[in-house]
């Protein structure tokens, strides 16, 4: 495991934070970020999307590394998966140009609510889900939420199940 070549501070003697470690160990904290190279997952800047909205997003990350580590040897070939913010992605026009994938509804998420207005519905269970995009990726931004953080990740789990690996070939080849 990486070991931080910081000394610890006195207030942190004997504390130890696998997960940090983890995470730092999948994305350096000092990595480069291009923004040509970015797979934005956006969530909405607010305390319920944080809630419902981020471990959703963060388990997408997960499967599309997963996908990536599977089918894309080199590294330098694949896109980063990244959660944001969508204050951060809307107000950056290179983002805007990138793949993405919005969870969580219109009223906590404006990626959601802008994709919602351009992208065809692909998946609805009426009065629980909606999942926007083209699902030819001619279009490769997807957006989707529930009527309940519940209803929201069987819309994430529909999206990997079912076309996860087609968006992906999509954006990397």
């Amino acid at each position: 495991m990486h070991q931080s070549s910081n000394p610890s501070l006195p207030h942190t003697q004997g504390m130890a934070d696998a997960a940090i470690d983890a995470a730092w160990a999948v994305m350096p904290p000092d990595a480069e970020l291009e923004t040509a190279r970015l797979l934005p997952i956006v969530v909405g800047a607010h305390p319920r999307a944080e809630i419902a909205d981020r471990p959703l997003a963060n388990r997408l990350v997960a499967a599309i590394r997963q996908w990536q580590r599977t089918h894309i040897a080199d590294e330098s070939r694949r896109l980063v998966p990244l959660v944001m913010t969508d204050l951060w992605y809307l107000n950056d026009r290179e983002l805007l140009l990138q793949p993405s994938v919005a969870i969580g509804e219109p009223g906590t998420n404006a990626a959601s609510a802008y994709f919602g207005t351009r992208l065809p519905q692909a998946y609805v269970v009426h009065g629980q889900l909606q999942v926007f995009a083209d699902l030819e990726f001619l279009e490769p931004s997807i957006a989707m939420w529930g009527s309940t953080a519940h209803s929201t990740r069987s819309a994430l789990d529909w999206l990997i199940a079912r076309q996860l690996e087609r968006f992906l070939e999509s954006v990397h080849f």
